[in-house]
């Protein structure tokens, strides 16, 4: 649960003439328990200005939940004899309707709140306190949670400097109950006239979803208050110096916008999501070959990190997942896990459970984490895991440990959907898809995770389901454990020097390198929903003058081939094998995946020195990504190929 900072953006001092006074939240930053010293002395609370002191401490656990404005994270546990104390609130503009509301929770059912825990005023500087009453809490089974409580302000609070207090009556020690614990604090004057309902909604110009330095949408609130004041969010709390009605996000993440006024009247608008996707790369490309030969350059999309790549909800235990690393080098597993919150994880905030990781994923590879009792998938899992359970109303969220961050989100942490995210639109062209009873596999136009929680509620709460994922019916495991990302479309040029482009099929071409260092260009089309298109990367051709032909060297991400080559690559159902033998004798063209094991033999047949092309049916292969080998008597060329079909 991401806690919002909700005080910033009112004015506290007399001097300001407004009048709205308290707003405290007890803050989103620091360590899971603090002293209200060092709360204080960090800048922690909402309202810096005011004085926060008292023997309690601030702490996230039980996070508030279930009242309107209920803001999670940090609260205010007070135990046996302890206190919270508030001090220096103008509230010398209340009226007679005034009141001062705040959250408050109880750990046993039997208590009241009245019964140990006193909310009391002091307009001495604390010399004198006056106990200001409060409505009791319900008791009984199931009561004991967090409830929204307001009581009046007495007449003799409304003075400029009033300072509130939390006390426990109770004599005991840490572990005694009842225990209490306070959040939300509000206190709002200046009005005999209660709020009338206020509203505010905010109308997205532009795409939500863009490429980084494209143009992305502006968000413009409107509201029914008289003399707003605005203050935008986004997930990490207030937005520094983002206080008009319009607002032009430039960073992936969830806004919205706080209107208040100064009577005290406020209201916060629903949340949008802005994804930026960050601009395609390429695995770094470099080859050379003698002037007038042929040579191979293919350009490999670098994914920006770990990503989900399938997702398995199937009926029973058929659970599975895919990883995969699109990046142009191996990845360490051992600095990420799996953190799943079922249903959200409403009431803690915290993961269900966590599946820590291990070994090495080499680039262009797949992992496979199953539930021990899966049966779905055939081949071999690379993780089994009693852990590895989730229903479609479960969030799940790749996690990089080393560096704190996700890696990837599927669905949306803290908001659960009912049974599943999915399209309920019946004109949908999506309509029926949904994270239950499915399987889910990412477009291979997807180069980047999820790093930023879409935090939004609701059924079409997981935004991306719809763009980025492609739907199987249940227990269909097709391609699992095989994956690649590429653009739908290639076009290459010679950028500058004099070498040229022969054949171009997929991500490679066939180049007659020419004299010197020559650029070949790149433009790829990838996903259409996030605009990124046409994107110029580059490689380095170099030729030179050579009497024979250089040693082959095998085709690896990123890197070429001087001799042998397949195209198209990716390849749909057909697929040519050039190569040149320069010894006559036997030669064995196969396909092996990537557990070793031989799918297919080609050819096997006596050939004559000299160049060869083949062209074979590969229909039958399932999507996914394969290597071929070419055993001559000179030895073994392997080369990577990918079935498309995803």
């Amino acid at each position: 649960m991401l806690k919002q900072a909700l005080g910033l953006f009112i004015a506290l001092s007399a001097g300001l003439g407004l009048r709205a006074q308290l707003t405290e939240t007890m803050g989103t930053l620091g360590s899971s328990t603090e002293t209200i010293a060092v709360h204080q002395a960090n800048h922690r609370f909402d309202l810096i200005n005011l004085t926060y002191s008292g023997t309690a401490d601030v702490r996230t656990t039980t996070p508030s939940s279930g009242y309107p404005g209920a803001s999670g994270s940090f609260n205010v546990l007070i135990q046996a004899q302890e206190t919270f104390q508030v001090q220096a609130i103008n509230a010398a503009g209340c009226g007679p309707k005034d009141s001062i509301s705040f959250g408050i929770n109880k750990n046993t059912n039997a208590a009241t709140g009245i019964d140990y825990l006193l909310l009391e005023y002091s307009a001495d500087n604390g010399a004198t306190w006056v106990s200001i009453p409060y409505p009791a809490l319900p008791t009984g089974t199931g009561t004991s949670k967090w409830y929204r409580r307001a009581a009046a302000i007495p007449a003799g609070a409304k003075v400029n400097n009033l300072w509130l207090r939390f006390r426990s009556t109770l004599v005991g020690t840490s572990s005694t109950n009842p225990q209490y614990r306070i959040d939300d604090m509000h206190l709002s004057c200046g009005s005999d006239a209660p709020c009338a309902p206020s509203t505010v909604t905010v109308a997205v110009t532009g795409p939500t979803v863009y490429c980084e330095g494209g143009s992305g949408a502006t968000l413009t609130a409107t509201t029914n208050l008289a003399n707003p004041l605005y203050q935008w969010y986004d997930q990490n709390g207030p937005i520094t110096g983002a206080e008009t009605n319009v607002y032009a996000p430039t960073a992936s993440g969830s806004y919205n916008v706080r209107v208040s006024n100064e009577n005290g009247c406020e209201s916060i608008s629903a949340k949008t999501y802005i994804l930026v996707y960050p601009r395609p790369a390429y695995c770094t490309a470099a080859v050379q070959g003698c002037s007038t030969d042929t040579v191979e350059v293919c350009f490999s999309v670098q994914a920006q990190g770990l990503l989900i790549s399938q997702y398995v909800e199937g009926n029973g235990f058929n659970k599975y997942l895919e990883l995969y690393n699109g990046t142009c080098k191996n990845i360490d597993l051992s600095g990420f896990e799996i953190r799943a919150y079922h249903n959200g994880a409403l009431i803690t905030g915290l993961p269900t459970y966590t599946i820590p990781l291990s070994g090495i994923l080499n680039v262009g590879s797949a992992y496979v984490i199953a539930h021990p009792s899966a049966t779905a998938y055939t081949g071999t899992p690379n993780l089994i895991s009693a852990n590895m359970q989730f229903n479609g109303n479960d969030a799940i969220v790749l996690y990089n440990v080393t560096d704190g961050q996700p890696a990837d989100i599927f669905g949306s942490v803290g908001h659960d959907p009912g049974t599943a995210w999915r399209d309920g639109t019946v004109s949908s062209p999506t309509y029926g898809w949904r994270t239950e009873n499915k399987t889910l596999v990412r477009k291979s136009c997807v180069f980047s995770g999820i790093t930023v929680n879409p935090d939004l509620a609701g059924i079409g709460g997981f935004p991306t389901l719809f763009t980025e994922w492609d739907t199987l019916s249940v227990d269909n495991v097709t391609g699992l454990g095989t994956h690649d990302i590429f653009a739908s479309n290639y076009t290459f040029s010679v950028a500058s020097g004099n070498a040229a482009v022969v054949y171009s099929g997929g991500s490679c071409a066939q180049v007659v390198p020419g004299d010197g260092v020559s650029t070949i260009a790149i433009d790829g089309t990838f996903c259409t929903f996030n605009n990124c298109n046409d994107i110029n990367n580059t490689a380095a051709v170099t030729g030179y003058a050579c009497a024979a032909k250089q040693a082959f060297v095998p085709a690896t991400r990123g890197t070429v081939t001087a001799e042998a080559l397949v195209f198209p690559n990716p390849f749909t159902d057909g697929i040519t094998v050039s190569f040149t033998n320069t010894v006559a004798g036997n030669v064995q063209i196969s396909v092996v995946d990537l557990y070793g094991k031989t799918v297919a033999v080609w050819t096997n047949q006596p050939l004559e020195a000299g160049a060869h092309s083949f062209r074979f049916d590969a229909s039958n292969l399932a999507p996914g990504t394969y290597v071929c080998r070419i055993h001559t008597s000179e030895g073994q060329e392997t080369l990577r190929i990918i079935k498309s079909g995803k």
